[in-house]
């Protein structure tokens, strides 16, 4: 955690927690099954649980703080202080270059999977934000708060969770938002074949998506997305991880 003492920073996540996993609970009553046929919803729903892990993370990381500091000694705290500032000044920076290397294996299972709810949330967030308001958005769709959450302040939490938070971003994890895409448009094939209609009826999800009346364009457009504006949304979101690190280089790793 970064810029919030724990305190606030839970307070902070508990409300975005909330407010997104009521809208959700709002769009499986309003949709029903229909509702996961779209891949904001998809997304959306990976959202929710990013932030429901996030909120419990941090849960335990106050009760660890709390419970630390009660048992903590004079004695104790001016030790530790002792052994942190000792040792040589040079073999910790032939140790730093190391040290990110070995956080992820270090990583259990739990925190790689909070991880991966991360990526997927903010950058397949991000390709959804751009991707509806610039291709998919029609003119009579109401554009309400059901709508603006989905598809615009779903983006504007994750920006705000990673410039808060202390969680890295990888170059290379742009591979896993990458293959969320291909495996979602493997479903709309599916989906298509077995004759699946949207909630209006049609036999599509996405307009765009159309299989019966397919064009070159469209796999140009898909194209575009996935093999340029997606990487460009992962290489964003290191340069505000960089900045985030620059403004306030002190940090732990994914302990918030």
């Amino acid at each position: 955690m970064q810029w919030l003492s724990l305190p606030f920073f839970l307070a902070y996540r508990l409300i975005v927690t909330a407010y997104n996993f009521a809208w959700l609970i709002y769009n499986i009553y309003k949709y029903q099954a229909k509702l996961f046929i779209f891949l904001t919803n998809w997304t959306y729903l990976i959202l929710n649980l990013y932030f429901l892990q996030a909120t419990t993370l941090t849960l335990c990381a106050l009760y660890c703080e709390c419970k630390t500091r009660r048992e903590a000694s004079p004695s104790t705290t001016e030790t530790q202080v002792v052994e942190m500032g000792s040792g040589d000044e040079n073999a910790n920076q032939n140790e730093k270059a190391t040290t990110e290397a070995r956080e992820e294996d270090a990583l259990r299972l739990p925190q790689k999977i909070f991880w991966l709810f991360y990526i997927i949330s903010a950058n397949a967030g991000l390709l959804v934000t751009a991707g509806y308001w610039t291709v998919l958005f029609e003119e009579d769709e109401p554009v309400d708060a059901n709508n603006i959450t989905k598809h615009a302040l779903n983006s504007v939490f994750m920006v705000i969770d990673t410039f808060l938070s202390s969680i890295p971003v990888r170059l290379f994890h742009s591979a896993y938002p990458l293959l969320y895409i291909i495996v979602y448009l493997t479903f709309t094939v599916v989906y298509w074949q077995l004759g699946g209609t949207n909630i209006q009826g049609q036999p599509y999800i996405y307009s765009l998506l159309d299989y019966n009346n397919f064009e070159a364009s469209t796999g140009c457009i898909i194209g575009f997305f996935l093999l340029l504006v997606q990487p460009v949304l992962q290489l964003m979101l290191f340069g505000l991880v960089k900045l985030r690190d620059c403004v306030r280089p002190t940090h732990k790793g994914m302990d918030c």
